[in-house]
């Protein structure tokens, strides 16, 4: 008993360990991040605020209903001489007066004012909307850039491993060939400097991976040590169509469809101001009960009550051309507004050509570094074979291998360069993360 206790906690924490270690798809690293992003909470709260903003009641519509009460006692002396020459004197007279109404407010035409308020409200909140999927979507692209320099790093891994275990069967060949006499001790010395090399260069590589998994985990929300094993072992590039992406520009790139919400939202306001130089009708009524008691005097009780209602009209003759003014400046920011989301478009356009020109050259040294690759593999393999026959010198062998990394490392970069612009390619049209 005791004895499986013991072996209970001497394997505990590896089993924690191992419990710990998350294998993450990117499809669940995006969805961790959005989950628990900061910045999305903050522009969430915004669009809350907004959404709860928008209602026909803030925008004016309904009627405003108050209702006061008031309650006074008052002591006094009481000095009084009526008509038909009763005077009355006393002192310590108490005095109450009760005061209550009810009034309502409700103005029934304003030059369409309540519409155009309740059109912005919409407008602010279909931008907070926005701006919550436009940060969903950046940081959905940072943890695919990052994930997606992850997966590079492995592949290199791979790769450098594969060299290793090359450069190691040159070693161990060199230094048969030098021990028996055949060659000299510098080619064993050569291939021991390029294993060392090589084993510093895969080194590097996988502390890069650890720096990688740090910002991942921070964009996750997570410890920066938490251990993360990355899902996927390739890079998963779509297919685009430069014609279809340039044309989602208009319909779904959020920068362009913020600013044209905000144009709208100029459009509106200047419906607001010229609402103010329209005639407006309030409907008024008061219903009220008032009573006065006395201990003392003419009346020793005054009581009244009942509802009242009237109609108001407001009309604006002159108020220094305010109104005038402000409507030619909202014309000024209507077409600066104009101006702005012409410039957005075709830098929009810029940046998508752009992408799909980085794309396509990506895809275009992929295809030929896979090729490169095949053909540096054959080369090493026929070198290392004409080496081990004696056939070979080391130099002809250590070109092969350097030949072989450097293709290698070509094609990988290249297939991550592809991955990157198809990222900034679906960024611009909003669909970071649809394959």
């Amino acid at each position: 008993m005791k004895i499986s206790r013991i072996i209970i906690l001497f394997f505990l924490p590896l089993f924690i360990k191992a419990q710990d270690s998350t294998v993450l798809t990117s499809e669940d690293a995006v969805r961790i991040a959005l989950e628990n992003n900061l910045d999305i909470k903050i522009v969430e709260a915004d669009r809350d605020i907004a959404t709860i903003n928008n209602n026909w009641g803030n925008s004016g519509r309904w009627p405003i209903v108050n209702a006061n009460i008031g309650n006074t006692e008052a002591l006094s002396n009481l000095n009084q001489s009526l008509a038909n020459g009763t005077e009355i004197k006393r002192n310590g007279v108490t005095n109450n007066t009760l005061n209550a109404n009810i009034q309502a407010s409700w103005r029934i035409y304003n030059g369409k004012r309540v519409v155009a308020t309740k059109n912005r409200f919409q407008e602010l909140e279909k931008i907070g909307e926005i701006n919550v999927t436009q940060q969903m979507q950046r940081i959905a692209f940072d943890v695919l850039v990052v994930y997606n320099n992850i997966v590079r790093f492995n592949q290199q891994v791979k790769a450098f491993k594969a060299i290793i275990a090359l450069s190691r069967e040159r070693y161990t060949i060199a230094k048969t060939r030098f021990e028996v006499g055949s060659a000299a001790k510098t080619d064993m010395l050569q291939s021991q400097i390029d294993l060392n090399e090589q084993e510093i260069n895969l080194n590097n590589i996988e502390r890069q991976i650890q720096d990688n998994k740090a910002i991942l985990n921070t964009l996750l929300k997570r410890p920066a040590a938490y251990p993360i094993t990355v899902a996927d072992s390739t890079f998963h590039i779509p297919s685009l169509n430069y014609d279809s992406a340039l044309a989602k520009i208009d319909t779904q790139n959020l920068d362009l469809l913020r600013a044209e919400r905000e144009r709208a939202i100029l459009v509106e306001e200047r419906r607001i101001i010229n609402s103010n130089r329209i005639p407006s009708l309030t409907l008024n009524s008061t219903t009220s009960y008032n009573r006065t008691k006395a201990s003392g005097g003419f009346f020793l009780t005054n009581q009244n009550y009942g509802p009242n209602i009237g109609l108001n009209m407001g009309i604006p003759l002159y108020n220094s051309n305010i109104f005038k003014t402000q409507l030619r400046a909202n014309e000024v920011l209507q077409k600066q507004q104009k101006l702005q989301t012409e410039l957005i478009r075709t830098q929009l356009q810029r940046d998508m050509f752009i992408a799909f020109q980085e794309f396509e050259n990506a895809k275009h040294v992929a295809d030929i570094e896979e090729k490169n690759v095949k053909i540096a593999s054959e080369n090493n393999f026929i070198s290392t074979e004409r080496f081990k026959k004696l056939q070979g010198n080391s130099i002809e062998l250590r070109q092969a291998q350097l030949s072989l990394i450097e293709a290698q490392d070509r094609y990988i970069n290249a297939l991550y360069r592809e991955k990157l612009a198809a990222l900034s390619a679906q960024l611009i049209i909003g669909e970071v993360g649809a394959e």
